[in-house]
């Protein structure tokens, strides 16, 4: 256990020490809660800790996020009503199809791949697909609680299990830690605290009904919305957009929910050779937006055409930063810190999302294998024009072609066994030969970028034995 200490001092370190000797008196104590409908006050207190979001002026207090910190116990607790309340909600299908974020067998990349699949197909039609990325402004901390508490008992949960949701959300506390100064105890009268594991499965339930309610083509996650549609008409999609949009604040309204404006943005996807019309823009709360050349969704750079040129650039300069970091912790290290700082600190940046960028050109894809060969030459403190290939295979790292190549055989089989989110089910099928089936088509060669083609045809070209859906990779 290695948590922060919550505003009660108790360490989890202390805790983990005593744990069979405390466990049964906690299991009374969280027994008595759940029968009494009440969470206990102590553990209503969080210490707030500002964490910079990683964009904006650090002195803008606007640009931080306020992570509460609880007792350690208090969080435990909070996990054990999470996992019940998160099968409560796939068990009755509450959380929308649209809902990508927080919730079981579902990431940013999934989200990603189900947008990009569709707009790419939208674009292999001949279409423009405008996507707006609209910024809720604090919503986890702008959750009503009556409002939430409505929702609880709408969809199904028993009225103790309210009672005890509002007493969770009632008379909680918190004060803001700082080295230099602390400040008094607030009182928390709106918003879900920003840090437990209860609070994002309660904001999907608040915001459950958006899809339905807007009526708009949207892919969420958590408080991340982008809504989109497409037309062979750009002015078209830029009328679609707007009239989409109003509906959705009108939406957020009745959710006591904010948008701003002035951080949403807008981005016209479409093939290299469409031009898009000099005027165009879109009109949103008496604010003109121009399409943007590129946007940065859920981690991943997207350009207008959908080429990853912009993410794989991005990525290998900031790459090629951590490098220089390795490259000095070089003569301290051994090659085995070495090489797991490699895979923590740089690696990870080369795999995020990879699924999504597989379809790229090779010569974007080989830029990022150049980062993996530099890096080896680093960890094993060979001379810059040494092969990288022997050094590579001695540090047992796979090329990333051939980890992208089994991450994606992955993705398929958690798709063909159903044990994927519900956006993706029947996206695959199997043949008895053990050939992987759908009925996607492109028209031109751009379409050939949709994950549910390119993933068919990966494995159907790479397929020695039969496929089966089962199996470990």
């Amino acid at each position: 256990m290695n948590s922060a200490t919550g505003p009660d001092g108790l360490p989890a370190s202390l805790l983990k020490r005593i744990a069979t000797s405390i466990a049964p008196n906690i299991t009374t104590i969280l027994n008595h809660s759940l029968s009494c409908s009440a969470f206990p006050n102590s553990w209503k207190k969080a210490n707030i800790t500002p964490i910079w979001k990683g964009k904006g002026s650090k002195v803008d207090v606007g640009n931080y996020r306020p992570i509460s910190v609880t007792p350690i116990i208090a969080r435990l607790f909070e996990r054990f009503c999470a996992k019940q309340l998160s099968t409560y909600c796939e068990a009755h299908q509450i959380i929308p199809v649209q809902q990508f974020g927080f919730r079981p067998k579902s990431s940013c990349e999934l989200a990603l791949l189900h947008a990009l699949d569709h707009w790419i197909k939208d674009i292999d039609s001949g279409r423009f697909v405008g996507a707006l990325l609209i910024d809720l402004s604090k919503a986890f901390d702008s959750v009503s609680h009556q409002l939430l508490i409505n929702d609880l008992a709408d969809i199904g949960c028993t009225p103790p299990t309210v009672n005890w949701f509002l007493n969770y959300l009632s008379n909680r506390v918190q004060k803001v830690v700082d080295p230099r100064n602390n400040t008094s105890w607030s009182l928390v009268t709106k918003g879900v605290p920003q840090g437990s594991c209860l609070s994002p499965l309660l904001f999907n339930i608040f915001l459950r009904n958006l899809p339905v309610a807007t009526q708009s083509n949207v892919i969420q996650y958590a408080d991340d919305i982008t809504d989109y549609l497409s037309d062979s008409n750009p002015f078209l999609v830029a009328k679609g957009l707007e009239a989409s949009f109003n509906r959705i604040k009108e939406y957020c309204i009745t959710r006591e929910l904010n948008i701003n404006a002035t951080k949403t943005q807008c981005i016209l996807f479409k093939i290299p050779n469409k031009k898009l019309p000099e005027d165009f823009e879109i009109v949103i709360d008496g604010l003109a937006i121009k399409p943007s050349q590129s946007v940065k969704l859920l981690g991943v750079t997207l350009d207008q055409h959908l080429s990853f040129n912009d993410h794989i650039y991005n990525v290998t300069k900031k790459c090629h930063g951590l490098i220089g970091l390795l490259a000095s912790a070089a003569p301290y290290l051994s090659k085995d810190l070495l090489r797991l700082a490699y895979i923590a600190l740089i690696r990870s940046h080369l795999e995020y999302s990879s699924a999504i960028f597989a379809s790229a050109t090779p010569t974007q894809l080989q830029r990022l294998e150049v980062i993996q060969k530099i890096s080896s030459r680093v960890i094993c403190s060979a001379p810059r024009d040494a092969h990288a290939a022997p050094l590579l295979q001695s540090l047992s790292l796979l090329p990333l072609e051939a980890r992208r190549r089994s991450h994606i055989t992955s993705l398929v089989q958690t798709i063909l066994s159903g044990n994927c989110h519900p956006a993706f089910k029947g996206l695959f099928n199997l043949t008895p030969e053990g050939m992987i089936t759908n009925k996607e088509k492109s028209r031109i060669k751009y379409g050939r970028r949709r994950f549910s083609i390119y993933a068919r045809d990966l494995l159907n070209s790479t397929q020695t034995v039969p496929f089966n859906p089962t199996s470990n990779c």
